[in-house]
């Protein structure tokens, strides 16, 4: 009899799922916001401290001055905590945001974009984590980000 992970969190064996195979992306369509934001994850470090997701948000997410509205920016910043701190957990433990902050460095026309996430720190029950967004037509620094997150 074998006994497979409980992964508890779909998100949690997506990551698992990343790291058992060849590293190509796979797609994150586990929610309506990662779908709409087009989310692949591209990378995990050998660690689990680093992660690399790639975005190309929906026309839904441009404002009047046609650039990306500030939500959808934070919202890829936190996915890329999250989910950096879902790699580093044990399976079965789940996080969730529980404070951030987020710096506009300069204004994010439509495009693709992808989110560097790293941990800090991760104790027994809480981590601490930032991310970077880019565009990746340059590597142009847009935003960064910093959190703490509730482990349970």
């Amino acid at each position: 009899m074998s006994t497979s992970p409980d992964f508890s969190n779909p998100d949690q064996a997506l990551i698992h799922r990343f790291l058992a195979g060849d590293g190509s992306p796979i797609a994150m369509d586990g929610n309506p916001l990662s779908r709409a934001l087009h989310c692949s994850l591209t990378s995990v470090g050998p660690q689990r401290d680093r992660l690399e997701i790639e975005f190309e948000p929906d026309a839904l997410f441009i404002q009047g001055t046609n650039v990306l509205q500030g939500g959808a920016v934070s919202a890829m910043l936190d996915f890329a905590m999250a989910f950096v701190t879902l790699a580093q957990i044990p399976v079965g433990t789940n996080c969730a945001t529980v404070d951030m902050s987020t710096s506009f460095l300069r204004p994010a026309p439509k495009g693709r974009y992808r989110a560097v996430g790293e941990i800090d720190r991760c104790g027994k029950t809480l981590a601490f984590a930032r991310a970077r967004l880019l565009r990746c037509d340059g590597e142009v620094l847009v935003a960064t980000a910093s959190s703490t997150l509730a482990l349970f």
